[in-house]
C-alpha cells in the first residue's frame, strides 16, 4: 500500500512539473532581474512572447514593482492582440506611478489598435500635456487626430513636433500621408488616339470626370469625347457606388447623347459581393439605346487577390435577333506600393459596352468577331497627382464587311488630381 502511494506520489510529482507555469523555478534561476528582463526583452522582439511572459512573471514575483517589466507583458499581450489583458497590467503601473511615460505610450498604442481612438485621444491629450517637447508622443496624439478625421489637428500636432525635431523622417512622412488623406475628390482628364490599317482615319476620345465620395457611396459625374467619322460629340453620365451591407457595394449608372457618335441613352447595374479567401463576384447589366435599336449585356466578374495581385475575368453575354453575343475580358494586375500604382495587362475577345471607344451607331458591333491584347500602368508622381497610360492592340471584324478585318493600335493617357 506504502509502494502504491509512493508511485502515485511521484507520478503526481512529475506531471506537476510539466502543468504548473515555471515562473517559480525561473525565479529560482534568476540572479539579477535587470539581466532577466534583458532576457525577456530578447525573447518577446524575436517573437517567443509566451516565454518572455513566463520569465517576466518570474522577475515580478521576486520585484512586483518593476514597471518596464510589467509594461513589456501589457505590450507582448498588445501584439497578440490580447487588449483586454493589457489594459489591466498597464492601469496598475500607472496607478503606483501616474506621470510614467512609457505605461502612457504602451496604453495609446493598445487604445490606437484596439481601433478606440476617443479613448486613445483622452490618453494622448493627457500624457502630452506631461511630456509637450516628446516627438512619439506627439507623432501618435497626431495619429488619432488623423484616424477621427480631424486632419488640421492632426496636422498642427505635426507642426509642433517638426518644430521641436527639425528634418524627423517620420513627421515628415506622416504629413505627407495625412495630406493625402485629407484629398477625398478626385479629378481624372483621359486621352485615347485609335490608328487603323485600313478605311478609318484616326479616332480620338477622351472624358474628364470628377469623383466624390457621400455617406452612400461615391458619385462619378464624367463627361465623354468622340471625334470620328469627320464628326465630333458629347457623352455626359453619372456613376454611382452605393454601399448596401457589410462586404455588398452596387454599381448604377445613366448617360445621355445627342450625337450619332455614342448611345443615345446607357445604363447599368451591378451588384458586387465580397466573398471567403480574398475573392470578389458580382452580377448586373447595361442597357444601350442607338438610334436602330437597342442592346441589354448581361454581365458580372469574378475577382481573386492574391498577395499584390489580382485577376479578375468579366464576361457579357448579347442576346440578339440574330443570335447570341458572348465576350470576355481577363485583367492580370500587380500592384506596387498601394491601390494607385500598378501594372495591367488586358486581353479579350468580342466587345465590351466598358470599352466606350469601341461604340458604332449601332448595338450591331456587339456581334462582330474580334480580339484585344494591351498593358496599362498607373503611378502616384506627387502626393495628389496619378498618372496612367495604356497600350492596346485590337483586331476587329467590319460590321460592314464580315469576314474582313481591321487592326489597330490604340494608345491612352491621362492624369488624376486629387482635391
Amino acid at each position: 500500500m506504502k509502494q502504491k502511494i509512493f508511485h502515485t506520489s511521484f507520478i503526481i510529482l512529475i506531471l506537476s512539473s510539466f502543468l504548473i507555469k515555471p515562473a517559480m523555478v525561473y525565479s529560482q534561476q534568476i540572479q539579477n532581474v535587470d539581466k532577466a528582463f534583458k532576457e525577456a526583452r530578447e525573447l518577446a522582439f524575436e517573437g517567443n512572447r509566451k516565454e518572455a511572459r513566463k520569465l517576466a512573471r518570474a522577475i515580478l514575483e521576486i520585484s512586483p514593482d518593476y514597471h518596464d517589466v510589467r509594461i513589456l507583458i501589457a505590450r507582448t499581450h498588445s501584439w497578440d492582440g490580447n487588449y483586454s489583458i493589457a489594459r489591466p497590467e498597464l492601469a496598475y503601473v500607472l496607478d503606483k506611478n501616474p506621470n510614467y511615460k512609457d505605461a502612457y505610450s504602451a496604453l495609446l498604442d493598445v487604445e490606437i489598435w484596439d481601433e478606440k481612438y476617443e479613448t486613445a485621444l483622452f490618453v494622448a491629450e493627457k500624457v502630452t500635456k506631461l511630456y509637450p517637447a516628446d516627438t512619439i508622443l506627439l507623432l501618435k496624439k497626431a495619429n488619432v487626430y488623423s484616424k477621427l478625421g480631424q486632419y488640421e489637428r492632426s496636422l498642427s500636432t505635426l507642426d509642433q513636433a517638426e518644430t521641436l525635431n527639425p528634418g524627423n523622417p517620420e513627421v515628415r512622412s506622416m504629413m505627407k500621408s495625412i495630406k493625402i488623406s485629407r484629398l477625398k475628390n478626385t479629378v481624372s482628364i483621359s486621352y485615347n488616339r485609335d490608328w487603323f490599317d485600313q478605311i478609318f482615319d484616326p479616332w480620338n476620345t477622351g472624358f474628364v470626370q470628377y469623383s466624390s465620395p457621400t455617406r452612400f457611396g461615391t458619385i462619378i459625374g464624367r463627361l465623354g469625347f468622340a471625334d470620328r467619322f469627320g464628326s465630333s460629340g458629347f457623352h455626359p453620365e453619372v456613376d454611382f457606388y452605393p454601399s448596401i451591407a457589410e462586404g455588398v457595394y452596387g454599381y448604377v449608372n445613366f448617360g445621355y447623347s445627342n450625337s450619332f457618335l455614342f448611345p443615345e441613352f446607357r445604363s447599368g447595374a451591378e451588384l458586387f459581393f465580397r466573398l471567403p479567401r480574398s475573392f470578389e463576384a458580382s452580377a448586373g447589366f447595361r442597357f444601350l439605346n442607338f438610334s436602330s435599336g437597342s442592346v441589354t449585356i448581361l454581365t458580372g466578374n469574378l475577382t481573386k487577390y492574391w498577395k499584390n495581385w489580382m485577376f479578375t475575368a468579366r464576361p457579357y453575354v448579347t442576346p440578339g435577333s440574330v443570335g447570341i453575343s458572348r465576350s470576355i475580358n481577363f485583367i492580370t494586375r500587380r500592384y506596387l506600393t498601394n491601390a494607385d500604382n500598378y501594372l495591367s495587362l488586358r486581353g479579350g475577345f468580342g466587345f465590351s459596352p466598358e470599352e466606350r471607344r469601341f461604340q458604332d451607331v449601332s448595338g450591331d458591333v456587339f456581334f462582330v468577331k474580334s480580339w484585344f491584347i494591351g498593358a496599362e500602368a498607373e503611378k502616384t508622381v506627387s502626393y495628389n497627382l496619378i498618372v496612367f497610360g495604356a497600350l492596346t492592340f485590337t483586331r476587329q471584324e467590319l460590321t460592314f464587311d464580315p469576314g474582313n478585318f481591321n487592326s489597330s493600335f490604340g494608345l491612352n493617357t491621362g492624369f488624376r488630381i486629387k482635391i
